[in-house]
C-alpha cells in the first residue's frame, strides 16, 4: 500500500514538472532530478505522464518518432550493452518530439525542461542530425562505438531519448564507478572526485566521457542557458518552417 501511494506521488510530482517546467519542480523538490536509486517507470508508467498536444516543432521527425524497436532487437541490445540501465530501456513510445521528451524524463526521474534543454544544445531536436564525423545520431546524439545501438539510436526517437535518460540517471545514481579510475582521474582537475547525486556532472560526462573537465563546464554552461530561456517556446526561429532541418535519410 505504502509503496503504491509512493508511486502514485512521484507520478504526480512528473505530471507538475510536465505541465509548469522549472516553477514546479522547485516547489516539489528544488531539484532537477529525482533522488539517486529511484525509479525508473516503466514505459507505460511513464507514458500516463505525458502532457499531449499538437506542438511539435519538428514534423521533419515524423518518422523516427513513429518508429519503435521490435522486440527482438531490443532483446538482443541488452544482451550486448554494457550501459548499467539497458534491461530497462525499450523505447517503446510514440508521439510528437516533444511528447518523446517528455515521456524519457518522466521515465528516468528528471524535469522535462533539463532534457528538452540537452536535446536543444545537442542537434535543436532534429532526428537528423548526424554529428561527429558520422558517428552521433539523433536528438540526443548518441555516438558509437561508444554507446552501440544502430540502426535505432538513429531511427527512432523514442529509443534514441530512452537510452539517454537511462545513462543520465546512471550517471546521476553513481553506478559509473570507472570514471574514478587511475587512468580516468589523470585527466581532470586535482581534487574532482565523481560520485553520485551530481546533476550538473552528470549532463557534463555526456560529452566528454569524463567528469568536470573544463569542456564538459563549457557545456553545461550551454545547457542551463536553454535551461532558462526555454528556445523551443520561445524562440520563433526554433520551429520549422524558420528553422531548416537536416535532410531526411532514404
Amino acid at each position: 500500500m505504502m509503496r503504491a501511494v509512493r508511486r502514485l506521488g512521484v507520478m504526480l510530482a512528473l505530471l507538475l514538472f510536465a505541465l509548469l517546467g522549472p516553477a514546479a519542480g522547485s516547489a516539489i523538490a528544488d531539484e532537477l532530478a529525482q533522488p539517486v536509486g529511484w525509479g525508473p517507470l516503466t514505459s507505460k508508467e511513464a507514458a500516463k505522464q505525458v502532457v499531449r498536444s499538437d506542438f511539435e516543432p519538428r514534423p521533419s521527425n515524423g518518422r523516427e518518432n513513429r518508429t519503435v524497436p521490435p522486440r527482438k532487437w531490443i532483446a538482443r541490445f541488452r544482451r550486448k550493452s554494457d550501459m548499467p540501465y539497458a534491461k530497462y530501456v525499450d523505447g517503446r513510445f510514440r508521439g510528437t518530439t516533444d511528447e518523446i521528451i517528455q515521456w524519457a524524463a518522466a521515465k528516468w526521474g528528471f524535469d522535462p525542461n533539463l532534457l528538452r534543454a540537452v536535446a536543444t544544445h545537442e542537434s535543436y531536436w532534429d532526428m537528423n542530425v548526424v554529428g561527429n564525423e558520422g558517428s552521433a545520431f539523433g536528438i540526443y546524439q548518441v555516438r558509437k562505438p561508444w554507446h552501440c545501438c544502430l540502426p535505432y539510436m538513429r531511427d527512432s526517437t523514442a529509443f534514441n531519448a530512452d537510452y539517454y535518460g537511462g545513462i543520465l540517471r546512471a550517471y546521476f545514481d553513481g553506478t559509473q564507478e570507472w570514471l574514478n579510475n587511475p587512468d580516468v582521474v589523470v585527466n581532470r582537475p586535482d581534487g574532482i572526485v565523481y560520485e553520485a547525486g551530481d546533476i550538473w556532472g552528470s549532463v557534463g560526462a555526456w560529452v566528454s566521457g569524463n567528469w568536470h573537465l573544463p569542456g564538459n563546464e563549457a557545456y553545461v554552461d550551454v545547457v542551463k542557458k536553454w535551461l532558462g530561456s526555454h528556445p523551443w517556446r520561445t524562440d520563433q526561429w526554433f520551429a520549422e518552417p524558420w528553422y531548416e532541418p537536416h535532410p531526411e535519410r532514404p
